[in-house]
């Protein structure tokens, strides 16, 4: 892949996953980093075995400032394109590579892995996926498949466009706030499915979780 290209992984207590995830990313990409979120276990001991950069944050920052980390670092290194994935292996680096194809190819400004096969997800994950999709294209006017997707690369001249608050509480938002300010700002956007794997259940968000988020597409689509 192109070396304008940085890949960020993002981290919380992943020692049993994070290896072979890199395993897969390493043979396809050159310049990746990961974004550990205070991990307790050996996730960090385990990212030193391969040639990437880490940062570590001293506390649990959240999902959505993890990105904000890895965008910061980003800029600072003059790279074009940002691509984010998940560091629990429900994302492959065949996907990644061609989400990243797909902008390279075209004049768009983010592209986002949707997950097609949504009976791969456990029923939460599921329902909760095609309520959000149903919902942002009445809000958004605009067939979104996957709006939740940690799967995406876009260009980071468009950060001021996308850039998103979301944290606390809320840290598991990002994603979809990127989506929607992407559509409100008419960037350019592409979508293509990848593969499904289902994450441990414990995993992404809680009822009360989502139902806020509901709250917030709906803000965000007016304020």
């Amino acid at each position: 892949m192109k070396n304008d290209t940085l890949v960020a992984i993002l981290t919380y207590n992943e020692e049993n996953n994070i290896s072979n995830v890199l395993k897969d990313v390493c043979e396809n990409f050159n310049n990746i980093i990961v974004v550990d979120n205070n991990s307790i276990d050996n996730t960090t001991k385990e990212v030193k075995k391969f040639p990437v950069f880490l940062i570590r944050h001293i506390y649990n920052l959240g999902k959505s400032d993890s990105m904000k980390t890895a965008l910061e670092f980003a800029k600072l290194n003059k790279y074009k394109y940002l691509a984010f994935m998940d560091g629990d292996g429900q994302h492959k680096s065949i996907d990644l590579m061609n989400v990243c194809k797909k902008i390279y190819d075209t004049d768009n400004q983010l592209v986002i892995g949707f997950r097609k096969k949504l009976f791969n997800l456990n029923l939460k994950k599921r329902v909760g996926t095609i309520i959000l999709q149903k919902l942002f294209r009445v809000l958004y006017q605009r067939k979104i498949y996957d709006i939740q997707s940690g799967l995406r690369i876009f260009d980071i001249s468009i950060y001021n466009k996308i850039y998103w608050t979301s944290s606390g509480i809320n840290h598991y938002f990002a994603d979809a706030e990127i989506t929607c300010n992407a559509v409100k700002n008419d960037c350019r956007i592409e979508q293509i499915p990848i593969a499904t794997y289902s994450s441990e259940s414990y995993k992404g968000m809680n009822i009360v979780q989502g139902l806020i988020l509901i709250f917030m597409i709906i803000f965000w689509r007016f304020f």
